[in-house]
């Protein structure tokens, strides 16, 4: 999924900046002026493309290890997500450079749950385990470059974005229904990674109205929890989350001449 809308962000940046370039051998000049600072906000949708990894394994028993308990929080759930803008741009012809700061909320949470039997003499081992994921807020610094037509901006951006996510995992072992193990490991960070994607606005005034995509991809965090119980040998948790979406939003902003 994140190759999917990276794929798809890239090509969306690309369409646009060559749409830009071939449009540059037009002559007619631009009567509409870009350049000057701004403030403005930003709403729309966010799909979620992390995964949360929990792997169980048994150590003494061959490795023997439980794979239901593998990517048991998948993101594909979508959220809304709203921010403020700050930025400035400056024309030089009927090109449009600028940098672009934004901070924004966002909803993203989900929570899956395995279950599962170690045979592991007489009795067996019940097993119980539970993944989340949690983002709640992320911001971006980024350049554009852009080509305007008149009062119409075609851009491609990208830069430094930032956010913060918790996850966790946990395995609880009962035998005949008696709690007899429990492991839980879980990250709560702010992340830095990149961001890549494309836009178009339109302007009115000192006013202009924008649709934008943005790729962001977050890097990862990881736990794990080691642990000894003299009835059911040694367990071992590890876990990871990879933190990635993909942003639709809509944007208006005011320009200060």
């Amino acid at each position: 999924m994140k190759k999917i809308a990276f794929t798809v962000s890239t090509a969306f940046a690309a369409l646009a900046l060559a749409t830009a370039a071939q449009a540059a051998d037009m002559t007619a000049p631009a009567t509409y002026d870009w350049t000057g600072f701004y403030l403005g906000a930003n709403a729309g949708i966010a799909w979620n493309n992390s995964s949360v990894d929990n792997t169980f394994d048994i150590e003494g028993l061959d490795g023997t290890r439980l794979d239901r308990f593998r990517n048991n929080v998948d993101g594909d759930q979508t959220a809304f997500t709203a921010g403020g803008i700050l930025g400035y741009n400056y024309q030089i012809d009927q090109i449009v450079l600028g940098v672009e700061a934004d901070f924004n909320y966002l909803g993203f949470g989900d929570d899956n749950k395995g279950t599962g039997i170690i045979q592991h003499g007489d009795p067996d081992v019940d097993v119980m385990g539970k993944g989340s994921f949690e983002a709640d807020w992320f911001g971006t610094i980024r350049a554009r470059l852009g080509f305007a037509i008149d009062n119409v901006l075609i851009y491609g951006t990208g830069g430094a974005a930032y956010g913060h996510m918790e996850a966790d995992g946990k395995v609880t072992a009962s035998i005949e229904g008696t709690e007899v193990g429990s492991w839980n490991g879980s990250t709560s960070q702010t992340n830095w990674g990149w961001t890549v994607g494309a836009g178009m606005e339109y302007g009115i005034d000192n006013w202009s109205l924008g649709l934008e995509y943005l790729y962001v991809d977050l890097g990862d965090g990881q736990w794990n929890d080691n642990s000894t119980d003299g009835q059911i040998h040694n367990f071992k948790l590890d876990g990871n989350v990879d933190y990635a979406f993909s942003t639709v939003r809509a944007t208006v902003k005011y320009r200060f001449q």
